[in-house]
């Protein structure tokens, strides 16, 4: 029987933990950060951000590196499907707190974005050990996933070092400005990956359809070739969409770029920065960049002053 995992790339800040919970709450066994994927910890960032800086200058030494490195990440992947290991986390109102038998059994999804640079060493140990890889792009609003990379990684204070988990290749600056870099150098990775490693088993996914089409989130089920509830469906975002944004650092499946400085929001001239700096990819991952805009305005202006942010 064909044993598949699922992973993700991004920059994180994305919606990962509420990918896990819309895959958790189909019956499918999802992960967001607590799939073992090697130890200590911080060794794995350091590895990772030396992968990022090694496809940032040499892609030719990047894709042809042989390394262990994914080995134990791969393994805990196959004890995951193996043992029927399942980590649903129980949620309010009842919320993914079961497993599916009736659905597939032979899955394991990964949301986490931590591993996003060791993507060509994730799919040769992989393939050694007979498992089927399909990943999956997940993008949001780029203004919103930057303003929340700037917040929350490169606070102010003498003994911060910013963006300290990036490859310090993919950045310039502490600025807004590093944060942008960081979004743009990070999916045109992903891109690059898509086109050396893809082979049919790459797909985008932008979240914002994710959670307001149905017709769009079934689409991508199909792709995966898993079976996909409708109801469960648009009872989820139902629930999950109607709960208030967060307006502190908890445990939550509800996205918020807020939460660190809810009265922040990006200038007219540092939009126009930002987009300098992403301007390359926007028509790749298909965004709008004036809807992309007027999004993030409409909140800050209108919506952030209405749910009590201000």
């Amino acid at each position: 029987m064909e044993k598949i995992l699922i992973r993700m790339l991004s920059t994180g800040r994305v919606g990962t933990k509420f990918m896990e919970a819309a895959f958790a709450d189909q019956g499918y066994r999802a992960f967001h950060e607590n799939l073992y994927d090697g130890e200590p910890g911080s060794a794995i960032i350091l590895y990772t951000q030396m992968l990022g800086d090694m496809w940032f200058r040499d892609r030719a030494a990047y894709y042809a590196l042989d390394s262990d490195f994914a080995r134990p990440y791969v393994k805990a992947v196959l004890d995951a499907i193996d043992t029927g290991n399942n980590t649903h986390r129980v949620w309010k109102n009842g919320l993914f707190s079961r497993k599916v038998e009736s659905l597939s059994d032979r899955v394991v999804i990964h949301t986490g974005h931590r591993l996003t640079a060791a993507t060509p060493l994730v799919q040769r140990e992989a393939e050694k050990q007979g498992l089927t890889v399909k990943t999956l792009i997940l993008f949001r609003n780029p203004i919103k996933t930057i303003h929340a990379i700037y917040n929350v990684e490169s606070p102010p204070g003498p003994s911060v070092i910013p963006y300290r988990n990036r490859p310090a290749s993919f950045f310039g600056d502490s600025t807004y400005r590093g944060a942008a870099d960081i979004w743009a150098n990070t999916y045109l990775m992903a891109q690059d990956q898509s086109i050396h490693l893809g082979n049919g088993n790459y797909r985008l996914l932008n979240l914002e359809k994710f959670s307001n089409d149905y017709d769009y989130a079934k689409d991508l089920f199909e792709f995966l070739n898993l079976p996909f509830q409708e109801e469960r469906y648009h009872k989820f975002l139902h629930q999950i969409l109607n709960q208030p944004l967060r307006s502190s650092k908890v445990d939550s499946t509800r996205n918020s770029h807020i939460f660190h400085d809810p009265k922040f929001s990006f200038s007219d001239n540092e939009i126009a920065e930002i987009y300098k700096r992403v301007k390359t990819l926007l028509s790749i991952y298909g965004i709008n960049w004036d809807k992309a805009i007027n999004e993030y305005k409409v909140f800050h202006q209108q919506e952030k002053q209405e749910i009590g942010f201000v």
